[in-house]
């Protein structure tokens, strides 16, 4: 074989191979303005926003809330930003006080910031909440790690934070991995919209 076709030969493969990459990639996250009409939204801050095809369902795991154990389908009503985060987790630290804004600022009948800490126990999380001076976000808590297990997408980062936003019927609308500043121009477009 000569060297052209062999080269002709590995520039298909490595063409065929990059295309299917691509496919798959455009097909796990949708991300397409026709699609989903939030994805407007995904600019400056919101740029990471995920939007999948085909969401999974909201998982059903029982967490710690504030008067006892809870479930995601007990906030059925209010659109919800779930928000996984950890006291140890540095980008989780970081955003923290953006998400406890924007609790303040939008949090109402209809929309809420549900911000659940995967530390182990929750005195360490009472604890760097009263540091941090995060005033408007009660303790949920999930030393399990059941939410973020269920949660988890194959071919998506699953680390924290993690932040899925949930209309009234407790079905996905968006995801972000990493950390962001939910208090800004971008989220708080993204939130009224999905109010509406």
């Amino acid at each position: 074989m000569s060297k052209f076709r062999k080269t002709a030969i590995i520039i298909l493969a490595t063409s065929g191979l990059a295309f299917a990459a691509y496919v798959t990639m455009q097909s796990l996250s949708g991300q397409s303005g026709a699609r989903n009409p939030l994805a407007v939204y995904a600019k400056g801050e919101m740029q990471e926003l995920i939007f999948l095809k085909t969401p999974p369902v909201q998982p059903v795991a029982e967490f710690d809330g504030p008067d006892g154990k809870v479930r995601l389908a007990d906030f059925h009503g209010r659109v919800v930003l779930l928000n996984l985060w950890a006291s140890w987790c540095g980008p989780c630290v970081e955003e923290l006080p953006s998400l406890d804004r924007l609790q303040g600022e939008l949090g109402s009948d209809g929309f809420m910031v549900l911000a659940v800490d995967m530390d182990r126990s929750k005195a360490e999380a009472e604890a760097f909440l009263a540091k941090a001076g995060i005033e408007n976000l009660p303790l949920y808590h999930d030393n399990r790690f059941a939410l973020a297990q269920k949660l988890s997408v194959p071919g998506l980062p699953s680390g924290l934070p993690i932040t899925v936003l949930y209309d009234k019927n407790g079905n996905e609308l968006a995801r972000l991995s990493g950390g962001a500043d939910w208090n800004g121009e971008e989220a708080h477009a993204l939130i009224k919209a999905a109010l509406n």
